[in-house]
């Protein structure tokens, strides 16, 4: 069954249930789900969709769960092009439809002029969508600041030099080994920054 003919038939069981000609509490699960959609469009609460189908709140939020999971959209990169190249398309078909309506002779110039800049105002919004979904490049700004960097406890040089001599302390305690592969390292990494 088509997706379409599944909505017409949806419709004419909740206009049924609606009347009254069919009671809700005979629906299948998978039924009432389809129907549940309709009753979301139409604006009303869950309660009030529980009440018409005759089942509880946490059945109908069960029921939209289940919708919104299913509608759920992963990440993927084709769908932002579609998106893209289907922004694009709208935006070109409303100006096309302003500048047919600013041909007719009977339409006053400021109507004229509002439409130059509904026209205008498509196209700067959708360089600015492209420009935020990354198909247009975005100026680079120029960004100036004053670091001040303040330290409050500034070490004087005498424990400067006692940390230096701890830490060689260290160094001398430790495995040759241990400090050969760290000095290793340490003049390939010198080397490699070098190059």
């Amino acid at each position: 069954m088509s997706t379409q003919s599944n909505q017409l038939r949806c419709l004419d069981i909740l206009q049924d249930i609606k009347k009254g000609a069919t009671d809700p509490q005979s629906l299948l699960p998978n039924q009432r789900k389809l129907i549940v959609p309709f009753l979301v469009a139409e604006g009303q609460s869950t309660a009030e969709i529980a009440h018409l189908l005759k089942v509880s709140d946490r059945t109908i939020e069960r029921d939209k769960k289940a919708i919104r999971e299913e509608n759920a959209i992963s990440q993927d990169p084709e769908l932002a092009s579609i998106i893209a190249g289907r922004l694009v398309d709208e935006a070109q078909i409303c100006i096309q439809r302003i500048r047919k309506f600013e041909r007719d002779n009977n339409c006053p110039p400021a109507a004229k002029i509002e439409g130059e800049k509904g026209c205008f105002h498509i196209v700067n919004s959708l360089a600015e969508r492209l420009q935020s979904m990354g198909y247009l490049p975005i100026a680079a700004k120029k960004l100036e600041a004053d670091l001040t960097h303040h330290m409050e406890n500034t070490l004087s040089l005498d424990e400067i030099e006692s940390e230096v001599q701890r830490l060689q302390n260290i160094k001398t305690s430790l495995p040759v080994k241990k400090t050969k592969k760290v000095e290793s390292k340490t003049v390939k990494q010198k080397e490699k920054n070098n190059e």
